[in-house]
C-alpha cells in the first residue's frame, strides 16, 4: 500500500499487502477483536490503516515469529498499550519483510546461476 490519502481498503488490497488469503483474514477477525473492518450492507469489508497496521503485527508474530494464535494475543495484549511499542513493532515488521524480500531475491538469483 502505498503513501495515499485513503481511509479504506479492501479485503483483496489487504490480503495482497500481507500475501495471506481471504479466508486467513477472515479468520484473524474473528480471533482478534480488535480488528473491526467496516461492512457495507452486502457485507463487504473495507479496513483502515490501523486495521492494516494491526494485521502485519499478527503476520509477523504468527508467521514470522512463529507465534500460535493464543501466544499472539497474549503479546498484543501485553505490548500493544504504548504508542512507543507498536511504533517499534511496525518498524520489526517492515525490517522483517524487507530481510524476506532480499533473501528471496538472492535465492531466486542463486537458482539462475
Amino acid at each position: 500500500m502505498e503513501n495515499e490519502e485513503r481511509l479504506y481498503y479492501s479485503i483483496g488490497e489487504v490480503s495482497q499487502e500481507l500475501d495471506v488469503s481471504l479466508p486467513t483474514l477472515r479468520f484473524w477477525e474473528t480471533e482478534f477483536k480488535q480488528i473491526k473492518p467496516h461492512k457495507n450492507k452486502r457485507g463487504v469489508r473495507f479496513y483502515t490503516k490501523a486495521d492494516i497496521e494491526l494485521l502485519k503485527q499478527i503476520h509477523y508474530l504468527t508467521k514470522t515469529c512463529g507465534y500460535t494464535i493464543e501466544g499472539t494475543k497474549k503479546y498484543l495484549k501485553n505490548n500493544i498499550t504504548s504508542e512507543e511499542n507498536q511504533d517499534l513493532n511496525n518498524n520489526n515488521v517492515e525490517i522483517v519483510r524487507s530481510l524476506n524480500e532480499i533473501k528471496d531475491f538472492l535465492l531466486e538469483l542463486k537458482n539462475t546461476l
